[in-house]
């Protein structure tokens, strides 16, 4: 009985032996289709190894930052518009934030709440809507009148 099952493995061993050999090739047909040559199929069953190489190299251990500019992050409300400047064509708003920081923004700027819509000679005009939403087509019309300070003395 024992000198059976000493023969079992082996046999297992042949047959599965005998199944890794190379398959062989179906014959090629000599008749090309109309569209040109076929490319060769690929086996689904080859598991390619791809190694993982990351693009973006940041510290796991550093605090996360907004990658927006700082001045999308200001709101409307604390940006006072001190007058317009034309340029190539175009209009630009002369604002003030509530840092101090004097800039030039054209028609279509946007800010943490809204964005400029147009810009007169007299005012310029926003279009505001809630921060915490993404509906950006529900929105409240602010026109903002140029406030010119006195030079300083």
């Amino acid at each position: 009985m024992i000198h059976r099952l000493l023969y079992l493995p082996l046999f297992a061993g042949i047959a599965l032996a005998g199944q890794t050999g190379q398959t062989a090739k179906p014959a090629e047909s000599p008749v090309v289709a109309a569209s040109g040559p076929e490319a060769p199929a690929q086996d689904v069953a080859i598991i390619k190894i791809t190694p993982y190489q990351p693009t973006i190299q940041r510290d796991p251990f550093a605090t996360p930052r907004d990658d927006r500019p700082t001045d999308a992050l200001d709101r409307i409300d604390d940006i006072s518009v001190k007058g317009m400047i034309r340029k190539d064509g175009k209009n630009f708003a002369i604002v003030s934030d509530s840092r101090g920081n004097v800039r030039w923004l054209p028609a279509g700027h946007r800010f943490k709440d809204g964005e400029i819509t147009s810009i007169t000679d007299k005012a310029v005009t926003f279009h505001q809507w809630d921060v915490n939403t993404t509906n950006r087509s529900v929105f409240r019309t602010i026109t903002k009148t140029f406030k010119r300070e006195e030079g300083k003395r």
